[in-house]
């Protein structure tokens, strides 16, 4: 069983691991062109890394839920998996729909702002 320093220490060991992760995805996505492709796999990897559950039934204890859901799903089977797995996959469904409709948004407001630049007349 865990103290609760040592659960502080493995979280803050994680999450200083996660960081250098992401950074390096973010360093390795740089380069695709297209803005909304290179956004989308960003949130994926972030969110899928950074999303926590209950470590089992018993405790109260938060683990990253893609390690808890990979351990279920080997050493319990593919039944266990969705205890963790359901809470990521929703949290990956939720950030990619509010980050398409933000961009669904962005896109709208630039085409505006695109059509009424063109169709304002040039003083001479």
């Amino acid at each position: 069983m865990m103290t609760e320093s040592e659960y502080l220490y493995a979280w803050l060991y994680y999450l200083i691991g996660a960081g250098l992760l992401i950074a390096c995805w973010w360093y390795i996505t740089r380069r695709i062109p297209w803005l909304e492709v290179r956004f989308m796999l960003r949130l994926v990897v972030s969110v899928a890394i950074l999303v926590p559950w209950y470590t089992n039934t018993q405790q109260e204890y938060l683990s990253p839920a893609i390690l808890i859901a990979a351990v279920e799903l080997f050493f319990e089977g593919s039944t266990a998996f969705w205890r963790a797995g359901m809470p990521l996959l929703t949290a990956l469904v939720v950030a990619l729909a509010v980050s398409t409709l933000g961009f669904t948004v962005r896109w709208f407001l630039l085409r505006r702002k695109l059509e009424s630049s063109t169709d304002s007349p040039v003083e001479a």
